[in-house]
């Protein structure tokens, strides 16, 4: 069940990344970040608060207090990524994070998935070549220096290592409290540890959002539906699994970006982006 319950998740976050690119045509990047916050604070409200207020120890404060900052930077490299670059060659970037979670879960949890997932890796690493496989022609280290130009690629990268370490930090808060009170607190910190950030940085201010309602409205809830599944996930299956599962939204973002947004060479990177989330399979259910 919480296989499929990943699989809608997963479609829900490409949906979402397809919402924040068109955002950011029109409001500023940090501003996008704030209101993706605060929307998924509000969606995730009502549902949380309904089932109560958990008992907090020194573990769920400790989580909250590194997970603000954390994911205030995370997202703005995220959000700076899809606007830097197409969605179908940026989203397929985070399939890296099972990979980096094979590093940090055994560090900050002590998950150790069974030993075996060379393969996967080798799939992941050769998935981002196909990413850029028309770049061949240039020498064969070509399609990996194209994608290290890319300012969205570099930037996805850099986020998906992040989200390898906030993963774990996200499964410390829940078994401190509960999933939903702890995504809904955890966006809601973000929310507050951005607000001064910009206040400072923006230079059209908060009103700005006015320009994209229902986009960014539209990111809050399908974060809120991404997250409530991928909280309740972490409670009966390990980190890397069920990160493995969300990174399908790899395949789904290139086919949004092809249908929706035009962006071209899709057959290249539908094939690195189903290569890339065959690794993390391979990970998930042999590594």
């Amino acid at each position: 069940m919480w296989v499929f319950l990943m699989l809608i998740a997963a479609f829900s976050q490409a949906v979402k990344d397809l919402y924040l690119k068109r955002s950011v045509a029109g409001v500023e990047a940090p501003v996008v970040v704030w209101s993706y916050c605060l929307t998924t604070t509000l969606f995730l409200a009502p549902l949380a608060l309904r089932e109560g207020i958990p008992a907090l120890d020194a573990g769920f404060w400790t989580a909250l207090a590194v997970t603000g900052p954390l994911a205030s930077v995370t997202l703005s490299c995220y959000v700076l990524a899809l606007e830097s670059s197409d969605l179908s060659l940026a989203a397929p970037m985070l399939t890296a994070t099972p990979l980096f979670l094979l590093a940090t879960s055994p560090i900050m949890l002590g998950e150790t998935p069974d030993p075996a997932g060379i393969v996967g890796i080798v799939c992941i690493v050769g998935g981002s070549y196909v990413l850029n496989l028309g770049h061949a022609r240039s020498g064969l280290l070509g399609p990996f220096r194209a994608l290290m130009r890319d300012k969205g690629a570099r930037l996805m990268l850099l986020v998906a290592f992040l989200w390898s370490v906030s993963a774990n930090i996200d499964k410390i808060g829940l078994l401190h409290s509960s999933p939903l009170f702890w995504i809904m607190c955890a966006f809601g910190f973000t929310t507050v540890c951005l607000t001064p950030i910009v206040w400072m940085l923006s230079k059209r201010g908060f009103g700005q959002v006015r320009h994209k309602p229902l986009e960014l409205a539209a990111t809050g809830f399908l974060e809120a539906v991404t997250c409530t599944v991928q909280m309740y996930s972490l409670t009966v299956a390990i980190v890397p699994y069920v990160i493995a599962v969300k990174r399908m939204s790899a395949v789904f973002a290139v086919l949004l970006g092809w249908l929706i947004l035009g962006e071209g060479q899709v057959r290249e990177r539908l094939s690195g982006a189903a290569l890339m989330v065959l690794g993390v399979f391979l990970i998930a259910l042999l590594g």
